[in-house]
C-alpha cells in the first residue's frame, strides 16, 4: 500500500484502532533502528517495499503518536 504525508490512516493497537493524518514518514538506514528515528524522512512510502520504519500522526483531538509501518491499515 502506497500511503504518503497527509492519508488518512487506521493504526492497529492489538486492541483496538486509533485514526489519524500521517504527519511524518521515517525508513531506517541501520540495523537497531526500526522505527528508522536516526534515518531518512521522505513524503511517500509503498509498504510493499518492507523497510522498517514508521510514520508520526495526528488524531482529529489534536494528540500525536507514532507507529510501525506493520501497524498502518490506510483508509480507503
Amino acid at each position: 500500500m502506497l500511503i504518503k504525508i497527509n492519508d488518512k490512516v487506521n493504526v492497529n493497537q492489538r486492541v483496538n484502532f486509533r485514526e489519524g493524518i500521517i504527519t511524518d514518514i521515517s525508513i531506517a538506514t541501520k540495523t537497531g533502528d526500526p522505527a528508522g528515528e536516526l534515518g531518512v524522512q521522505i513524503q511517500e512510502y509503498d509498504t510493499e517495499l518492507d523497510y522498517a520504519g514508521s510514520i508520526g500522526y495526528v488524531t482529529e483531538n489534536g494528540d500525536h503518536y507514532w507507529a510501525y509501518f506493520s501497524q498502518i491499515e490506510k483508509d480507503i
